[in-house]
């Protein structure tokens, strides 16, 4: 995390964020703020999805229902599932958002989070998100949040399996390709994502599956194409 962003005549102009890399032309920043606005609305878009991707996670490292989890002292939880790029994410994902509500605290004069908790550090930046997206570090935390979403889609995603694409991204500002992941070709999907790391449940994927093959049909063209998970 930067304190400073790059050189003012640049940064007043244009968006910096690397969610523009390959752009000709940048988009120009939102009026004061370091920002383009589609990057603003991605940021406090990650700042809600964040905490439900670190649940989901938790349930990733320990599947059985939540009714059933029993927990010794001085021992894990029986059942427990220790993935290591899962655990290290989780780990990434507290320590960026604690990173950043230190330099709110610091630079505001606020009192910042006295909890190492998810939902209470994502809670604090969302207060003080205009704030933020008006600081000169403003692109390095929509570059680090991507990279956070990227990264549990990454932990979260198997060895193998087979993968669809199924259109484009709804989220305002996005418009990233969506994939449906299954184990193999012809079975329900355990995950739905765009490449930017936005997460839909099996169903939502049918509904947005039916709005993007009605498109195509439309256009004459394919919803989808298949490619082997990588």
């Amino acid at each position: 995390m930067r304190t400073s962003g790059p050189e003012p005549s640049r940064n007043m102009l244009h968006c910096m964020s690397r969610r523009h890399d390959g752009e000709p032309v940048p988009a120009p920043v939102a009026p004061g703020l370091r920002l383009c606005a589609t990057c603003r609305d991605h940021v406090e878009a990650e700042l809600v999805d964040l905490p439900v991707l670190f649940e989901v996670c938790a349930d990733m490292l320990d599947p059985r229902p939540h009714w059933i989890r029993e927990r010794v002292s001085g021992n894990a939880p029986h059942g427990i599932v220790l993935r290591d790029a899962v655990v290290k994410v989780r780990s990434e994902i507290l320590g960026v958002l604690a990173s950043w509500c230190g330099l709110v605290a610091g630079e505001r004069g606020v009192t910042g989070p006295d909890v190492l908790d998810i939902r209470t550090l994502a809670r604090f930046l969302a207060v003080h998100v205009q704030w933020l997206c008006a600081h000169p570090a403003a692109p390095d935390l929509v570059n680090e949040l991507t990279d956070l979403a990227k990264a549990v889609d990454e932990a979260l995603r198997p060895s193998g399996g087979f993968r669809v694409t199924v259109g484009s991204c709804p989220r305002p500002g996005c418009g990233r390709p969506v994939h449906a992941e299954a184990h193999r070709e012809g079975g329900e999907p355990y995950e739905v994502c765009c490449e930017a790391g936005h997460l839909w449940t099996p169903d939502q994927w049918l509904l947005l599956w039916g709005q993007q093959a009605g498109g195509a049909r439309d256009r004459g063209s394919s919803p989808s194409s298949a490619e082997s998970a990588e």
